[in-house]
């Protein structure tokens, strides 16, 4: 999969861009604020319907303008696309090769991008919300109807959250929505189980990979560290938690999830009342790491905590390209100054073996340890682009 073309409008500082990238790395230099996370976010945009970082559509829109503008031409093998995203402050239009697209599911594959960026080195120190936005992102790329679904449970959390904040919320209500919560949250969590049952030895073979690489133990220690790893799924509605999915994990049917969901919401509902807020389903979920059997936000060094994440980042893309078949874009940013000089080495080295497309941003084009015919540079400043 590659993009051969990139038109922007208005999307945030980004005026006008006319971008055509070569098929290997484009690297994107500049001072932090110039633009240059925003191009990043517009291909993500492009392919995913779904911002990297706005809540609203509104803040995607460069300073009065009514609409921004993304429009692409993407190619996988012998197929082409032109994908266009209109963004205005209350929705998004999506067309595809001339029509408009109605369904997201419609949409899906045309463009699929792996991101890896500085909010990611800190995933794991940091709350549930990252580790769980990492989580979404990798799912919405393999699994066709996963975005509409949590779009779809996010409405009605809003609204029974609404009730709930009432003086006299309707218990009537209450169960319609428990009951539409239950059906969304049972799918969303199903859907995330099976994407970590699929994860995660491909995740441990990485993290074993890693510390071999970096010399900090030998092969044979570091397989037995790797054997340590475990990893669990935390839903405090559901029995045992956290779900281990470090071994063979059975997924849990919808109708089982349905049933553990809704029971958790109705007894829940006088603490949810007084707190004014849905305290249980997947919106509360964790995931739960841990090597040597001890949790790793606790346990790990720094270094450690990089080396996992970058474990994380290999893992999500293999997953991605076994299950789709082709490889996805990378979008990294600005990650090369966040990493010590061995693990920089050891990414780039990473993706000198990738065989698809990588964009790449970065303050300083010494962080970037890549050279030859097949990397192209721009500056970026000020939200323009210029060839270096």
């Amino acid at each position: 999969m590659q993009l051969d073309h990139l038109h922007i409008e208005h999307f945030r500082n980004l005026s006008r861009v006319e971008l055509t990238p070569g098929p290997r790395f484009n690297v994107l230099t500049g001072p932090n604020g110039q633009g240059k996370t925003n191009l990043l976010e517009a291909i993500y945009t492009l392919g995913s319907v779904k911002s990297l970082r706005a809540q609203r559509n509104a803040e995607l829109i460069q300073w009065e303008q009514e609409r921004a503008l993304i429009e692409g031409e993407i190619s996988r093998e012998a197929h082409r696309r032109q994908a266009r995203i209109e963004i205005g402050a209350t929705g998004k239009r999506v067309v595809l090769n001339g029509t408009l697209v109605r369904s997201i599911q419609d949409y899906f594959g045309t463009l699929s991008a792996v991101v890896f960026s500085p909010d990611d080195l800190g995933m794991l120190k940091g709350g549930p919300s990252e580790r769980r936005r990492f989580l979404d992102r990798a799912v919405f790329n393999t699994r066709a109807g996963y975005l509409a679904d949590v779009q779809a449970y996010e409405s009605v959390l809003r609204q029974r959250n609404a009730v709930l904040k009432s003086p006299s919320p309707s218990a009537g209500l209450l169960e319609v929505y428990d009951e539409q919560l239950a059906d969304y949250g049972a799918s969303i969590t199903q859907r995330r189980l099976e994407y970590l049952r699929d994860f995660f030895p491909i995740f441990r073979r990485a993290f074993r990979g890693i510390f071999t690489l970096e010399g900090e133990v030998e092969a044979s220690e570091s397989a037995q560290i790797a054997e340590t790893l475990a990893l669990g799924y935390g839903a405090s509605w559901w029995s045992p938690s956290p779900v281990s999915v470090s071994g063979e994990l059975e997924v849990p049917s919808l109708e089982a999830l349905r049933t553990g969901l809704g029971g958790a919401l109705r007894r829940g509902a006088r603490e949810d009342m007084r707190r004014g807020t849905t305290c249980s389903g997947p919106h509360r979920d964790d995931l739960h790491l841990a090597f040597l059997e001890r949790e790793v936000r606790s346990f790990a060094s720094q270094g450690q905590l990089r080396a996992i994440v970058l474990a994380m980042k290999i893992a999500e893309i293999q997953v991605l390209t076994e299950r789709l078949r082709f490889t996805p874009v990378l979008l990294l940013d600005d990650v090369s100054s966040e990493l010590d000089r061995d693990r920089n080495r050891l990414l780039f080295e990473l993706l000198k073996r990738h065989p698809g497309q990588v964009f790449i941003t970065t303050t300083h084009r010494d962080f970037i340890q890549l050279e030859g015919e097949d990397v192209r540079s721009w500056s970026v400043r000020q939200g323009a682009l210029e060839p270096r």
